[in-house]
């Protein structure tokens, strides 16, 4: 019983500030007005008011955690009410378990989920795209761009929606994602532009939704965006005229004419003096009252009272009457389709005529042939050939392992396709079509099976008979093994098919157990194989752009060589040998520089330790002035550094400034701005210039590494250890500068570990629980958006972003200071000019025209690797001209998404250009990676299936093996 006395705390848990911030506000302040209303026009719940006590998340998940455990504990409410994004509310999850305490969850997710300590208030993907799929292919266009951001909800969401669009007869021409955050769609724009869908459909989020509304305008695209995210308040932001035209799917728009949506908005107006209100809004305005009515049915504010009254609660919200389901705890919502209007709200085109059921699992809403399409998926032959050589060796290790079983089997990689089965003839002559290679398992019918619940539960479940939802398996016991690797991730399945008559063959537990024996051994000796051959590679491909002679060592024997290091190697042999006796006893803990005279030649040789091993790096110097030169490039300043643009300019006295000072520095930044370059200049302009600078790509090592990298090991505590261990970074960089490179990409349980050191300015080696004092300044960089990855994806510590961020620096992309591309590329080539024995040369101006019209998605990094490449094409002549620069930056200057947008009446007249250059570039870049079309794909920017369209366009054959043209 509820005492008249006492006011009834709730929870309000909102992002008031941080990335998604603005999206929240609107949501905090209708819980707020919900509340008001409650206790002002229903005085409170029997007797008692409301009472919200509001923390503000700053759209962070570990904070949320932490306030949501802060709330139940000191400020004992009853329930809460908010959250936005899924990694927040999957973070408080274990807190509601621990306290047994409701969540009011008011936010549209990608379902999933059902779990007893949460409402869910906002639409599942099925209240949204069951009616909308269909009503878009009927009224707008069947052939579909999808494109949304880089997490959970956008992914799982295209997942309905590419299932309904093949349902209903439509087809998708391409699908991207972009970074959380990303505020440029050149890219996705030229690829749009590319496969011309009639219809965009955009699971976008956050400042992307209106950078990508307004570019899109802007480039003259006339087929509609559709959407399922994009509300009122994004629309206001963005300004109307970008998104007048376009549709989004919500079961609330302001413009419901229902009478309870007109006091909703009179009430919202006189309180916050706007109209403006989302779905999202009205969600959070609902849960207030949905919790009011459970707690005053129950007359108890105890979880398992209000959990059985809110069981089938019915309520007049303003979209309509809504109600809880009684068995998933999602709620009866209605479905809209709206239509942009110029004053930014939406005309409503069609509407249900009830409430729809909320159905929160993508097996459940797909698992009757009422909606399931009995058709199976499959990819084309060249798409199997290409994901066949993937595995290849693992595929015929198997087959030779289970050749005696009496069994068929078939190899399915990680996507659920069917590369391959190996049978016997008897079975041959029985086999059904869902085996034929190429076909999907992962979707209905085909996922009701064995293979189908150990692609999506990883685990071994057998499945007979009427037990597969296909007719043509009901004569067969199926069963998957996942392949699983050394992580835990799925590498794929083998499945393991019999005929249900033949009793007498039916795998038993032991053989069960042998083949799952057998898969674990063949799966972790291709892993280790795999590992090699990819650091193999990784190892050759990275150092042979090294311009110096790379050699790694252990002891005086050479272990490695790079491209330039075997020709030096071949050319004076005595030399290097030479070179490698003087510096075999001098093993340095930290990097070294050396100076050696052999006879008439002079070499500068950088030593870096990795004990045991050495990389050693030897580079002939053609000159004293030469010498000198690179001497002069390691003690780089920030006066030192290229550049003239203004902004540009800002931000290099904002580095002066974070040289004065002694605290973290985070540079933020894209690949290739000169991460690096910043922080090595503002290390040698602090007060530790004369100690050392230590850089580790965080990125660039295995996750198992990165911990003994940092903080070093003692002996013993891996195997092979040598004598002594081994200091980390952290002990090398000690009283100087340590630079973490992609400090994004770092383990979130590392960030852990880093955070302490930060704190308590000590490390403990692996193996060993002794401290060790250290004092480092860190200088952290990423090219990722560490708000975005905070709030969307959980896959940063907020805590340690807030130690780092102490001063933080943005440095510009090339392309937004294309001024100082001309004084760059002059500098790169006075240094070739400097060290090559061939002609001085410079520019011409219609290369450099066409290097600024170039949009530079690798940036100064990627200037520099044209520049030098484009230095040695043009061999003794003194010009480097146009026939010298890649086809790709001929070929991106003349297109229309390349620097600006072009309106579309110009479009033809652009793209005639350049047509004469794309067949070339494709059979180069074909060439360039030997047919293969997926990194073909990633080097253009481009989908798979917009380059296999190109190539057929032009008639190109692609293969690993040749190249028909």
């Amino acid at each position: 019983m509820m005492d008249a006395h006492d006011g009834i705390p709730v929870g309000i848990l909102f992002s008031l500030t941080g990335t998604t911030g603005l999206t929240e506000r609107g949501q905090y302040q209708s819980v707020l007005l919900a509340i008001k209303q409650v206790n002002e026009q229903q005085n409170g719940i029997n007797g008692r008011k409301l009472i919200p006590i509001v923390e503000d998340i700053a759209s962070d998940p570990f904070l949320a955690a932490k306030k949501a455990e802060k709330l139940i504990a000191s400020d004992k409410v009853k329930a809460l009410v908010g959250l936005y994004t899924s990694v927040c509310r999957k973070m408080v999850i274990p807190v509601l378990e621990k306290n047994n305490t409701l969540l009011f969850y008011p936010t549209q997710y990608e379902g999933e989920e059902r779990h007893p300590n949460i409402i869910y208030c906002g639409p599942l993907p099925n209240q949204q795209l069951l009616y909308f799929i269909p009503w878009i292919i009927e009224n707008l266009g069947k052939s579909f761009y999808l494109i949304g951001s880089d997490y959970i909800y956008p992914r799982e969401t295209n997942r309905h929606i590419g299932y309904l669009i093949k349902r209903h007869g439509g087809y998708v021409v391409g699908e991207s994602y972009a970074p959380l955050g990303t505020q440029k769609f050149n890219k996705h724009l030229i690829e749009i532009d590319q496969t011309n869908p009639e219809v965009v459909f955009s699971t976008l989020v956050g400042e992307s939704v209106v950078s990508f509304y307004q570019q899109y305008q802007q480039a003259g695209f006339k087929s509609p965006i559709t959407s399922s995210i994009t509300a009122e308040t994004e629309i206001q932001v963005m300004n109307p005229k970008y998104a007048v035209g376009h549709y989004s799917s919500f079961p609330y728009f302001n413009s419901v004419s229902l009478k309870s949506n007109q006091s909703f908005i009179s009430e919202y107006r006189q309180s916050y003096g706007t109209d403006v209100i989302s779905s999202a809004m009205e969600n959070a305005y609902n849960s207030i009252f949905l919790l009011s009515e459970a707690m005053r049915k129950a007359n108890s504010i105890d979880a398992d009272s209000l959990r059985q009254s809110l069981s089938g609660l019915t309520y007049q919200a303003p979209q309509g009457t809504i109600r809880v389901d009684e068995k998933n705890r999602h709620l009866w919502l209605n479905s809209r389709i709206g239509r942009v209007n110029e004053n930014g709200q939406f005309d409503i085109v069609w509407e249900s005529d009830d409430a729809i059921a909320p159905v929160p699992f993508f097996d459940e809403l797909f698992s009757d042939h009422s909606i399931a399409d009995s058709s199976f998926e499959t990819i084309s032959q060249q798409e199997l050939a290409l994901r066949l050589d993937e595995y290849a060796a693992l595929i015929e290790d198997i087959k030779k392992a289970t050749d005696f079983l009496p069994f068929t089997f078939a190899f399915f990689d990680q996507d659920g396709y069917l590369l391959e089965s190996f049978c016997d003839d008897q079975f041959e002559r029985l086999y059904p079509a869902c085996l034929a290679p190429g076909t999907s398992w992962s979707t209905p019918p085909l996922k009701q099976s064995g293979v189908g619940l150990a692609l999506s539960g990883h685990t071994i479940v057998p499945v007979e008979g009427k037990e597969h939802e296909l007719e043509d398996l009901h004569s067969f016991i199926s069963i998957g093994f996942p392949l699983k690797g050394d992580k835990g991730s799925i590498k794929g399945v083998l499945g393991l098919f019999c005929k249900l008559e033949d009793m007498k063959n039916k795998p038993d537990d032991k053989t069960v157990s042998y083949i799952s024996n057998l898969l674990k051994i063949s799966v972790k000796t291709h892993e280790h194989i795999d590992q090699s051959k990819l650091f193999k590679r990784m190892l050759k491909d990275i150092s042979d752009r090294i311009p110096e002679s790379l050699f790694v060592a252990e002891g005086g024997e050479i272990l490695f060589m790079n491209s330039s290091a075997q020709k030096l190697y071949l050319d004076k042999h005595n030399t290097v040998r030479t070179i490698f006796k003087d510096i075999q006893d001098d093993f340095q803990e930290s990097e070294t520089f050396l100076r050696k005279k052999i006879f008439d030649e002079q070499f500068e040789v950088r030593i870096i330790p990795f004990p045991p091993y050495r990389y050693i790096y030897i580079n002939p110097i053609k000159s004293e002035a030469a010498y000198r030169h690179a001497q002069n490039r390691r003690q780089l300043y920030l006066s030192d550094i290229i550049g003239s643009n203004d902004r540009f300019l800002r931000t290099v006295h904002l580095a002066k400034s974070a040289s004065e000072i002694d605290a973290n520095v985070l540079i933020l930044g894209e690949s290739g701005t000169g991460k690096e370059v910043f922080a090595r200049a503002i290390h040698n302009e602090s007060r530790r210039k004369d100690k050392p600078f230590v850089a580790l790509n965080c990125g660039a090592l295995p996750r198992d590494l990165i911990y003994a990298e940092l903080f070093g090991y003692v002996d013993g505590a891996f195997t092979g250890a040598k004598k002594g261990g081994s200091p980390g970074k952290f002990e090398a960089a000690n009283s100087g500068t340590l630079f973490l490179d992609e400090i994004g990409d770092m383990p979130l349980e590392l960030q852990v570990t880093l955070l302490r050191v930060l704190q308590e300015k000590e490390v403990t080696r692996v193996g060993s629980h002794v401290p060790i004092p250290v004092d480092v300044r860190i200088i952290a960089a990423t090219n990722k958006n560490i708000k975005q990855e905070i709030a969307y994806k959980g896959s940063f510590r907020s805590d340690l972003y807030y130690r780092l961020n102490v001063f933080t620096i943005e440095l510009l992309p090339l392309r937004e200071r294309m001024d100082d591309i001309p004084e760059l590329t002059a500098y790169f080539i006075d240094e070739l000019n400097s060290s090559s024995s061939t002609h001085a040369k410079m520019l011409t101006e219609e290369a450099v025209q066409h290097l600024m019209k170039y949009s530079w998605p690798g940036n100064v990094r990627e200037l520099k690797n044209v520049i030098e490449r484009s230095y040695y094409l043009a061999a003794n002549s003194k010009h480097i001209s146009l026939e010298h620069l890649p086809e790709h930056i001929i070929y991106h200057s003349n297109n229309s998404f390349a620097e600006e947008y072009v309106p579309s009446d110009n479009m033809t007249e652009i793209k005639k250009v350049g047509e004469q250059n794309e067949r070339i570039l494709l059979i180069e870049t074909l060439m360039k990676f030997k047919g293969n079309i997926s990194k073909s794909a990633r080097y253009l920017g481009v989908s798979r299936t917009t380059l296999y369209k190109k190539l057929e366009e032009h008639e190109i054959h692609a293969s690993k093996s040749k190249l028909r043209k």
